[in-house]
Order: structure tokens, then sequence, then C-alpha cells
């Protein structure tokens, strides 16, 4: 991403550490980044806004990492939505695509909340590190469990990192025709000892 100096720019991680709380974190701001891509797409805005949401995750997990390459969180469920994808790759490139049925999102009750049983169904949800030819992919997979992508994280970390980690995410836009947003808050408790 592009920082101009003197402006607070839209598109960044910032990396963070609370010494006396003992955690560290990232924080993640999407504009122009995420805008470009999801308007390129023109996906109904309940699948915008969960591909909006991946990608803000997919910048706070990268961005925790120290490596070159492309970090993927990719969802594959048996839902409306089947497929998510987002792509960070070192130093700063971000690609987002969705695959869903556009009847069954369209036909989703507009008065229930929308949560990752009703939009993804049953299914998994992969964080992949791919360094190039000559390294090794390092892939952690867990199950789509919980009400939203967070939630689904916090599975991965409980899991797999077993981390005590905290992640929040928004995507959206003020107006129909508005730009896109997104963002994302980890907070991580550090080791003992760190």
């Amino acid at each position: 991403f592009d920082v101009v100096p003197g402006i607070i720019p839209d598109d960044l991680i910032r990396p963070f550490q609370i010494e006396r709380m003992g955690v560290r974190g990232r924080l993640v701001r999407l504009g122009p980044a995420l805008n470009d891509i999801l308007a390129r797409h023109d996906y109904p805005d309940l699948v915008s806004r969960l591909l909006g949401e991946a990608m803000s995750l997919s910048c706070a997990l990268a961005g925790a990492l120290k490596f070159d390459g492309v970090f993927t969180l990719q969802t594959k469920g048996d839902g409306p939505i089947s497929t998510l994808l987002a792509d960070f790759k070192s130093p700063g490139g971000l690609r987002g695509y969705a695959q869903f049925d556009a009847e069954a999102v369209q036909n989703l009750d507009p008065g229930i909340v929308p949560s990752i049983p009703r939009l993804l169904g049953a299914g998994y949800i992969a964080f992949t590190v791919d360094q190039g030819p000559e390294t090794e992919r390092y892939q952690g997979i867990v199950a789509l469990e919980g009400f939203s992508l967070a939630d689904c994280a916090h599975t991965y970390f409980r899991e797999s990192e077993q981390i005590e980690t905290a992640i929040v995410l928004a995507s959206g836009r003020k107006a129909d025709a508005g730009p896109w947003r997104g963002g994302a808050i980890m907070l991580q408790r550090l080791p003992e000892g760190d």
C-alpha cells in the first residue's frame, strides 16, 4: 500500500504493542484498495460485505507474519456463498474473489442477521502461506464454526496456534453508491516472558 507523508493513509496495516497489558496487535484500514476490488466485481452488497471482511482479516493475519510471498485466506462451504478468496501478496498487493449462487443470495430473508452458517454453510476456512517454489507451503485448516468470520478465525487460533487472540472485522459503505471501506483489529496475548 502507498503511504503519503503527512496524510493518514486509508490502506494500512499498523502493528502495535501494549506492554502493560501484555498484548500485541494489528490495525487494518482498507479504503481505495478494497473499493477498487469490490467495485470491479459488482457483487451483491451481502457478498461484498463478507468478502471485504475476508480481505481485512487476510491483511491482519498476513501483517502479523514475517514472510515474502502470498498469504491466502480461503473458505469453501455448501451455502449460498460457496467460496471466498482473499490474497495478500507482500509487500502490499491485495486480491479478492467470491463464488456464490445469485438466486440463493437474493432469496435470503433480509430480516435475518446474516451468519456464517446461513451464508457459507458447512465447510472449512484455510490459511496458506506460500513463499515460492524454494520453500515449503504452510497451511492451517479449520471447520467453519461460529456466527461470524472473526469467530472462524478465533477457532483457528484456539485449535491450531493456541495463542489467545481476539479479532473484530468490519466492511461496508455509507450509501448504496458510496465507496467500500473495511477494517480489522487483532489483539494477541504476549507469551510469558516475551
